[in-house]
């Protein structure tokens, strides 16, 4: 992959143990939490395709009807993170065969990753962490004082990340996991059977539309209402999400996850995930990895070295939050 090695080590020489610390001492998460996206469960889901993309891949998982797990979480690496405040979302879907995982999908809220490099990642995740200081008057100024100059730094460094900090700033918080649009952020290729390839980016599209949360209606609801918020809309049935495939034209870039491709470019919806109820395994299925490098036949990564490198770091953060 572009400007890493197979040890996960990136070109500006980080390591996802290095990277990994970094993202502890700026979040200060529990041992046996993750060190992003904390708090969340999961949900049995079922995933019912459209037959639209037969034709772009040999992926099974997304050309047969079949179960699935999804996890929706808060991106903050604090289990009591306030789901009131803007911030990340996450929505992670993990394709099931005969209750055995075969692939991965793993979205956010947003539109493009923050930074081309995973170095430009965990400098805006300890600029933020400094930014939200708590604490006494002092401390809480002295926080922002020190987040002020890291991100005059990063976009310094990472100009690209400034329409990532841009709409981070700008977005409101969710009302509800079900009316919140989620991207993939990273290219993938489709394969055909013939071998034929295709760049792709995917989406989950809620079928209820998008909405944010009202900063007035916020303050009468708890802090961790979005989980309970999502089991009281699924008594009434089926929260559905369309996945859309983005389709790369010649010359869009498939190695900066921060550089989103152009809107008009063609849509294809590959099927329907029906989220219907907290799954009975989730305690099990918090212990898992929801990896978007676990990939099946008929998909291949791209050369984005973002998406090259979150394996490494996953596996390290697994292995500490397991012991």
């Amino acid at each position: 992959m572009t400007g890493q090695t197979s040890a996960g080590v990136t070109r500006d020489g980080m390591t996802a143990e290095q990277a990994v610390d970094r993202i502890e001492a700026a979040g200060h998460p529990r041992p046996h939490d993750r060190r992003l996206h904390a708090r969340g469960s999961t949900f049995e889901a079922r995933f019912v395709p459209s037959d639209r993309i037969a034709g772009l891949t040999t992926a099974a998982h997304l050309t047969t009807e079949g179960e699935a797990v999804v996890r929706f979480s808060n991106g903050s690496p604090q289990i009591d993170a306030d789901d009131r405040e803007r911030g990340v979302r996450g929505m992670a879907v993990k394709f099931l065969r005969a209750g055995n995982p075969v692939a991965d999908l793993v979205a956010a809220n947003f539109r493009v990753f923050p930074s081309r490099t995973p170095e430009g990642f965990v400098e805006l995740v300890e600029a933020l962490a400094h930014a939200q200081a708590e604490g006494g008057l002092a401390d809480r100024v002295k926080g922002r004082l020190t987040a002020a100059g890291q991100f005059a730094g990063i976009l310094t460094r990472h100009p690209e990340s400034h329409a990532g900090l841009k709409a981070f700033i700008a977005r409101q918080a969710p009302a509800s996991f079900a009316t919140t649009r989620y991207d993939g952020l990273h290219a993938f290729v489709f394969v055909d059977a013939a071998g034929n390839r295709q760049a792709f980016r995917y989406r989950l599209v809620p079928r209820l539309g998008e909405v944010d949360l009202v900063p007035e209606h916020a303050k009468a609801l708890a802090p961790d209402f979005l989980l309970g918020e999502l089991d009281e809309r699924l008594t009434d049935g089926p929260v559905e999400f369309t996945v859309v495939c983005q389709l790369a034209e010649p010359g869009d870039v498939t190695d900066d996850p921060s550089a989103g491709w152009p809107e008009q470019r063609r849509l294809v919806p590959a099927g329907t995930i029906e989220v219907l109820r907290r799954s009975a395994q989730a305690e099990d299925w918090e212990r898992a990895v929801f990896d978007p490098t676990n990939i099946a036949p008929g998909i291949e990564l791209s050369d984005d070295p973002v998406l090259a490198f979150r394996p490494h770091a996953y596996s390290v953060s697994a292995a500490r939050r397991l012991s």
